[in-house]
């Protein structure tokens, strides 16, 4: 008991290699299908399911359910409705976008725009009245009802 040392207790080293954090493959870009090229004017309305890429002009409306990138010396004078806008270039008008709105360092708006989410670049330039709204809901197509009987004596709604 007395004059005996203590002996210390060593935990057991356990040597684990070190796993590398993995991040995530970001999404690539879908390629545009139409792309409004350098010294081009385009005179008129444009709709669009696929992306659009603006190097030229267009004097008009762009409606689209994708993305719409003007590129720093693209423009459009119209309005615009999309689902997301990456401007470098210059926009006159209103811009209704439902998703989101990128104003990068070159990029300049004049006019209305209301955008779900705004992000912009030191240097971007925007005049005008800003909406922020939200997201509209993703909306799923009602399933059927497997029992669903007509009722005989309805009556339409008066209003």
């Amino acid at each position: 008991m007395f004059g005996k040392k203590k002996e210390e207790y060593q935990a057991p080293v356990v040597e684990e290699p070190v796993q590398e954090i993995v991040k995530p493959e970001p999404k690539p870009e879908p390629k545009p299908s139409t792309i409004i090229g350098k010294g081009v004017v385009v005179v008129g309305n444009f709709d669009s399911k696929e992306p659009i890429e603006v190097l030229g002009t267009i004097r008009g409306n762009i409606r689209s359910t994708s993305k719409v990138s003007i590129r720093e010396n693209g423009s459009l004078v119209g309005e615009a409705a999309l689902r997301s806008l990456d401007l470098e270039g210059r926009i006159e008008g209103t811009v209704l976008c439902s998703d989101e709105t990128f104003i990068r360092s070159t990029g300049a708006l004049k006019g209305n725009l209301s955008t779900a989410s705004l992000r912009t670049d030191e240097g971007s330039a925007f005049e005008g009245k800003l909406s922020m709204v939200p997201k509209p809901p993703v909306v799923k197509e009602p399933e059927p009802v497997a029992d669903a009987q007509p009722i005989e004596d309805a009556q339409p709604i008066e209003q």
